[in-house]
């Protein structure tokens, strides 16, 4: 059996910024999008070359917002994706729709149509009033829609992002959101703590933010409601500046666990990355070493500097030759 690994893929732009984020995105950014596509499916081309001979267990196409892009240009990627790597073997294709304003019938007909199987629909909060604090540009109305328009198109299970700790949010509008996403009975839904990054509107204006007593009350009825609505809990991590020291937790439902998250939380498997900002981690079969490839992080730098972030191939190819002597 040959060793297996995972592609990301990553998709840098968004409608607009959440006052959480510091994550690299471009609010709108469309007329960067051919040139940062073109790149990108040079950088597909060039490092499918490099893996030809493993299998592939799982595709996420994250950001960002992925589904920024035009249906024809999701088309043009995933129709790439499909001729350049074997897909045989994959177990499951995740496609990051977070954001209920970018999703349209078009766009998840293109995506069910090259084989995508798993798509999140990302709330964070069903509160129109929080949804308002944090810039988002659409209510929790949209949502629901977002989320009818995915199950019409069917054969895709869904994840939905919540997050517990954001501004003007309680213990009581948290449970409210809560229930209202256990209503909607997605596959799965994640749990995060809100995590003060340095360069968030949230920390940058000093917003106010419920205590972490306030926030351990929404991780603890999280995790009652989610029990006993038939989720488990199936992976958790940590990040810098969480509120109170808490986690985050992906919960399913049986048999519908992320084959992909599980992989890059554990390290269970080699996870190449293709776009701007990607993290290429390469783990050796036999334990004990891997080794990382950083793709350039703005995209006029990635754009410019494709040739160079496509020569990493090499790299892959000397880490598995290596391997393969032991």
């Amino acid at each position: 059996m040959r060793d297996r690994l995972g592609i990301y893929i990553h998709i840098p732009f968004c409608v607009s910024k959440c006052s959480y984020c510091d994550f690299y995105s471009i609010a709108g950014g469309k007329q960067r999008m051919p040139d940062y596509q073109s790149a990108l499916l040079s950088h597909i081309s060039e490092s499918a070359e490099a893996i030809e001979s493993y299998e592939i267990d799982s595709i996420y196409i994250g950001g960002g917002t992925p589904t920024t892009l035009t249906f024809q240009q999701l088309d043009r990627l995933c129709a790439k994706i499909a001729e350049r790597f074997d897909l045989s073997a994959l177990r499951e294709y995740t496609v990051e729709a977070g954001r209920p304003d970018t999703i349209t019938d078009d766009k998840l007909r293109t995506l069910r149509a090259h084989g995508v199987d798993r798509i999140s629909v990302n709330p964070q909060t069903m509160s129109d009033e929080v949804l308002n604090v944090i810039g988002r540009r659409h209510t929790a109305a949209d949502i629901v829609e977002a989320l009818e328009k995915v199950r019409k198109v069917g054969g895709m299970e869904v994840n939905m992002d919540l997050i517990a700790g954001l501004p003007a949010d309680s213990a009581e509008g948290f449970e409210k959101t809560l229930d209202t996403v256990i209503a909607l009975d997605p596959e799965n839904i994640t749990v995060h703590t809100l995590s003060l990054k340095k360069g968030s509107r949230i920390t940058l204006e000093g917003s106010a933010i419920p205590s972490d007593a306030e926030v351990g009350k929404m991780l603890d009825i999280a995790q009652d409601k989610l029990r006993r609505g038939g989720w488990a809990p199936y992976y958790l991590y940590r990040q810098k500046f969480m509120s109170g020291g808490f986690e985050n937790v992906g919960w399913s439902k049986p048999g519908s666990e992320n084959i992909y998250n599980v992989c890059i939380m554990e390290e269970l498997c080699s996870i190449i990355a293709l776009g701007g900002g990607g993290s290429t981690k390469l783990i050796s079969p036999a334990g004990g070493r891997n080794i990382r490839f950083f793709a350039p992080k703005y995209p006029a730098e990635y754009i410019s500097g494709i040739q160079k972030t496509c020569s990493d191939k090499q790299g892959i190819i000397d880490f598995y030759s290596k391997e393969s002597k032991k």
